[in-house]
């Protein structure tokens, strides 16, 4: 009864520390240029495009936090000190890793300029790359940290992973992302569902026990490198077996106008294979 009793005590204490966190990001973000007084587009008006960034980049910090949940010590107190700690950190982790985006593989997409015209496909598309982020930095935390000197080095082969899945994926599909989610909301929707898988095995490639810096370091490439193939194979298989007289890329970005259902569909697969493969690369 006394475990029972203090673990729903220490559950009550992790919804504080999220929340907590959720609003020291807020904080972050609010330093932020293009973010300054929007309130997650509640107060200021800002509409679903705004919402869906706000409301994600929120979720992101939660996922985030779920790395040091999973190895926080058994004590009461000192659990809930390390996971606000290391919740910090990957809040802060997070952020950065939200600017480096915008300089480097998103920096030609323009997501900031689309929410603000109130473009719901741009909300959905950088809300699902937090999304990926936040899933990326659980599985740096994830399993025995030795520490944040090995956090901070997957978290940094881990955005290495994420920007090359973003950008092969678009190389491979031959896609102008910045032209096609230009007014294209089923564009939008796939790759928020392309984000996110490629967040998800990203994060099952990263996580685990530290083993040294040769056997964690080529297992987690080796494994990204075989998500990232099963997620395109099976989006073949899909084009080839469950919808074979047309294609996810025809109808979302060939078509006019293009077929919402097929990017919610295209979305689904990739969100849905990505979960599988945690389960088997975990």
């Amino acid at each position: 009864m006394f475990e029972f009793a203090l673990s729903l005590v220490k559950a009550a204490g992790y919804i504080v520390i999220g929340v907590a966190l959720c609003y020291l990001g807020k904080t972050i973000r609010a330093r932020i240029p293009q973010w300054k007084n929007t309130d997650a587009g509640i107060i200021s008006g800002g509409g679903d495009a705004l919402a869906l960034s706000s409301g994600a980049y929120y979720l992101a910090v939660l996922l985030s936090l779920g790395g040091p949940i999973s190895w926080a010590s058994d004590s009461l107190a000192l659990g809930l000190a390390e996971a606000f700690v290391f919740g910090l950190l990957a809040v802060l982790l997070l952020n950065l890793s939200v600017l480096i985006a915008e300089k480097t593989y998103l920096a030609r997409w323009k997501l900031a300029a689309g929410i603000k015209a109130g473009d719901a496909g741009a909300g959905l598309a950088e809300g699902a790359h937090y999304i990926a982020l936040g899933l990326m930095i659980m599985g740096a935390s994830w399993g025995d940290s030795g520490g944040p000197g090995i956090m901070l080095c997957f978290w940094l082969l881990g955005q290495i992973f994420l920007w090359l899945a973003l950008t092969a994926y678009l190389k491979i599909f031959s896609l102008n992302m910045p032209a096609s989610l230009d007014g294209n909301f089923p564009a939008a929707l796939s790759m928020a569902g392309g984000m996110i898988a490629f967040g998800n095995v990203v994060r099952a490639a990263i996580s685990g026990p530290f083993l040294g810096w040769a056997r964690s370091g080529l297992e987690s490439a080796g494994y990204f490198v075989f998500g990232f193939a099963a997620l395109l194979g099976a989006r073949w298989l899909a084009d080839a077996w469950l919808f074979p007289k047309a294609t996810f890329n025809g109808e979302i970005f060939k078509k006019t106008p293009p077929n919402r259902a097929a990017g919610i569909l295209d979305a689904l697969l990739f969100i849905g294979v990505s979960i599988l493969l945690g389960w088997v690369l975990a």
